[in-house]
C-alpha cells in the first residue's frame, strides 16, 4: 500500500484517524518526559603481583615493573566472579541496588577491569561504585584464601584502583530507546484503529449488498372488503393480472427489439408504389347534381 493510498483512508476516516494519532504523538512526548535521565559512572582497578614475586629474581619490588603473563587470566577469572548472581546478593547487601558491572579493559594490554555502575539518582552511583571498587579487591583476596589457605599474604595477587569513580555522566541511550517504542507503539494503535475501522466498513458493505431487497407486502395477511388470500393489495399490483399489465410487457419488449436493415439496401432503387385508385378522376361538371329527395324543397 502507497502512502497516497495511506493517506486517503486516513481522510476518509478522519474521525478515527485523528484521535489515533493523538495517541501516536502524544505516547513518544509522555515517555520522553515520564522517563527520567540514566546516570553512570566508571572506575577502573587494575592487578598486581604480589610483593614476593616483585622482588625476586633481582626485581625492585616495585609491583608496576612486574607485571607478567599470568595477571590477565586473573583479571578475567575476577570479573567472571563479579557478575554472578551471589556477587550481585552481597553488593545489594551493602547498598549497591543498581546495575553494576565489570569486565576486561577494551583495548588494554594489561590486567586492567573496568567497573560501571547505572542508575537514576547521580550522587548515589557515586557512592555505589565506591562501594564496588572495594568489593572487587575484597573478593580478589576471598578468591586465593579460599582455594589454598596456607599461601602467605606476601604471594598474594593485590588489586589497586587505577582511576578512581568519574563524575556521572547522562546516559540517553536507554531513554532513547524507550521513546522510540512508545512511539512504535503509537504508530500501530494509528493503522490498527484506521484500516481496521476501513475494514470493518468494507465488510459490512459487502454483507448488505449480498442480503436480498425487501419486497413490499411479502408477508400473509388477510384482505379487507376486497376478498380473502395471501399477500395485501400492493403484492396483487406488482403481480400484473390485467389486460394491460399482460400486454405491457410484450409492448415493451416489443420496442426494445434492435432494428435491422440490409447495409445494401438502397431507398432509390425501390419500386415506386401504384396509386389505390386506378380510374381517372372525371371533373365535377361531368358530374349529374340533382336533389334526391325532391319533397325536401
Amino acid at each position: 500500500m502507497d502512502l497516497g493510498t495511506m493517506l486517503r483512508v486516513m481522510l476518509r476516516r478522519w474521525y478515527v484517524s485523528i484521535p489515533a494519532l493523538i495517541v501516536a504523538i502524544a505516547l513518544p512526548g509522555a515517555a520522553w518526559t515520564m522517563i527520567s535521565s540514566t546516570y553512570q559512572t566508571t572506575s577502573t582497578i587494575s592487578l598486581l603481583n604480589s610483593s614476593a614475586a616483585s622482588s625476586a629474581n633481582q626485581r625492585t619490588g616495585n609491583p608496576f615493573l612486574a607485571f607478567d603473563s599470568s595477571l590477565t587470566p586473573m583479571a578475567d577469572f575476577l570479573a567472571r566472579r563479579l557478575g554472578s548472581d551471589q556477587s550481585a546478593a552481597d553488593l545489594a547487601a551493602r547498598g549497591v541496588v543498581d546495575p553494576a558491572s565489570a569486565e576486561l579493559a577494551p583495548n588494554a594490554s594489561g590486567p586492567f577491569l573496568t567497573l560501571t555502575v547505572s542508575g537514576k539518582n547521580q550522587n548515589q552511583v557515586l557512592t555505589e561504585l565506591q562501594t564496588f571498587d572495594q568489593y572487587a579487591i575484597d573478593q580478589l583476596a576471598v578468591i586465593q584464601t579460599t582455594t589454598t589457605a596456607s599461601l602467605p599474604s606476601s604471594t598474594l595477587i593485590r588489586a589497586v584502583v587505577v582511576v578512581p569513580p568519574q563524575k556521572p555522566t547522562t546516559s540517553m541511550k536507554k531513554k532513547f530507546e524507550d521513546v522510540a517504542g512508545a512511539g512504535v507503539f503509537g504508530l500501530a494503535i494509528l493503522f490498527l484503529s484506521v484500516f481496521g475501522s476501513e475494514a470493518l466498513a468494507l465488510r459490512r458493505a459487502r454483507e448488505r449488498a449480498g442480503q436480498p431487497r425487501r419486497r413490499i407486502g411479502s408477508g400473509n395477511g388477510t384482505g379487507n372488503g376486497s376478498g380473502t388470500g395471501s399477500g395485501n393489495s400492493i403484492s396483487t399490483a406488482s403481480a400484473g393480472t390485467g389486460t394491460l399489465a399482460r400486454r405491457t410487457p410484450a409492448l415493451s419488449s416489443a420496442s426494445q427489439l434492435p432494428r435491422y436493415r440490409d447495409p445494401e439496401f438502397d431507398p432509390e432503387d425501390e419500386d415506386e408504389t401504384e396509386p389505390w385508385i386506378d380510374i381517372e378522376p372525371l371533373p365535377l361538371e361531368h358530374l349529374a347534381i340533382t336533389d334526391r329527395d325532391p319533397g325536401s324543397r
